[in-house]
Formats: C-alpha cells, sequence, structure tokens
C-alpha cells in the first residue's frame, strides 16, 4: 500500500511540516515539542520537525471554553474547566492513536494558476492538534511523518476552516500515481482543466 503525504508550512517564522493525506479523517495534526512515543527519525529519508507553539509569534494555546474549540466539538467539551486545554484524540482504522491539544496558528499555502504557475501565496489562521502522544504505528519510525492532515467535512478539517473563512471553495481534487508514487492535491476551486464533480454522501 502506497503512503501519500505531502508538505505544509505552519507558524510564523513558517516551518515545513510533512503529513499523511487522509480523506477519512478530519484533524491536521502535527507532532510537537516534548511528544511522548514520537518517532525520532523516518525511513522514508525525511527530516521530521516537531512543532513549537512557543517558537512561532502567531500560535495561541485554544482554551476547553473557547470559541474555536466550541467550534470543532460542536458546542462545549464535556468537563472543561477554566484555564483547561481543548484536547484532542483520534483513532484510526489501524488501532494507531493520537492525543494531544488544540493550537491555533497561521497555515501557509501557494495559490497557483491554471497553467501551473505560482501566482500569490495565501495564509490564514488555522486550528490544528499539537500532538504530544503516539501509539501503534504512528509512534514506530519505518514511515514516520510529522502528522496527518485530514481531508474530511467536519468543521475541524483544514478544509472547512479555510473554506469558512472565505479563503477556498471547500472542494479537493487529486490526481495520484499508484504505480510510481507523487501526484497533485489541489484544494479549493480548479479552474483549469475542467473537472467533473460527485458531490459526497454524508454517512
Amino acid at each position: 500500500m502506497l503512503l501519500y503525504f505531502t508538505k505544509v508550512k505552519l507558524g510564523n517564522p513558517p516551518q515545513d511540516y510533512h503529513v499523511q493525506v487522509d480523506t477519512g479523517s478530519d484533524v491536521l495534526w502535527v507532532n510537537c515539542v516534548g511528544c511522548e512515543s514520537c518517532p525520532k527519525k523516518s525511513g522514508l529519508g525525511i527530516q521530521l520537525n516537531l512543532y513549537n507553539p512557543k517558537s512561532s509569534s502567531t500560535a495561541d494555546l485554544i482554551n476547553c471554553d473557547q470559541k474555536q474549540c466550541a467550534m470543532i466539538y460542536q458546542g462545549t467539551l464535556s468537563g472543561c474547566e477554566e484555564n483547561m486545554l481543548c484536547q484532542y484524540e483520534v483513532t484510526y482504522g489501524d488501532g494507531s492513536t493520537t492525543s494531544g491539544y488544540f493550537v491555533e496558528d497561521t497555515f501557509h499555502f501557494d495559490q497557483v494558476s491554471g497553467g501551473g504557475q505560482q501566482a500569490a501565496i495565501g495564509n490564514s489562521s488555522v486550528v490544528f492538534g499539537c500532538g504530544a502522544k503516539q501509539s501503534g504505528q504512528l509512534s514506530s519510525n519505518d514511515e514516520a511523518l510529522d502528522g496527518i492532515i485530514g481531508f474530511g467535512q467536519a468543521n475541524s478539517s483544514v478544509l472547512s476552516q479555510l473554506a469558512a473563512a472565505g479563503k477556498v471553495q471547500k472542494s479537493f481534487s487529486h490526481c495520484l500515481d499508484n504505480e510510481h508514487g507523487g501526484g497533485i492535491f489541489a484544494i479549493g476551486q480548479l479552474i483549469e482543466p475542467n473537472l467533473k464533480t460527485i458531490p459526497l454522501i454524508p454517512d
């Protein structure tokens, strides 16, 4: 099975993080400084980076009583107390788990023309997970990455947040090579080439 990943830029100054592309989950998370059981190196030959909120001038920790946390959970987080961080925990299909807390920081992205030429660099404030503990395959060095970016329909996904901020249309497209790896993954509206769209049916 092929593993598809991409590079995202977070924080100010921007730092690069390699994250697995996952259309079956919602949250974007990256491993953070002080993470328990996080891989230290990757068998994929890439350099792993730990996100540090204190190193970014635009980072904010999210408490459980703030509106950003309510947006993700569509209401107040159960057991919320004053000054408690907005926690997250995700379990994937293979049983691997990630847990930590949400932060808000700048997400940088390239805006390109239909011809594939870079037109501008965009950015937007997004809420994402700061990974504090990993288990299962997520703690292994074999195919280790800095995190996972989910493209689900929930409010917590980066795509949903960018769409809510008016930065992109709530759609994505991809063309992936399942023999040699690589490909194209785009978010928002594509003008060229012409694409046919199929609406997703909620479960």
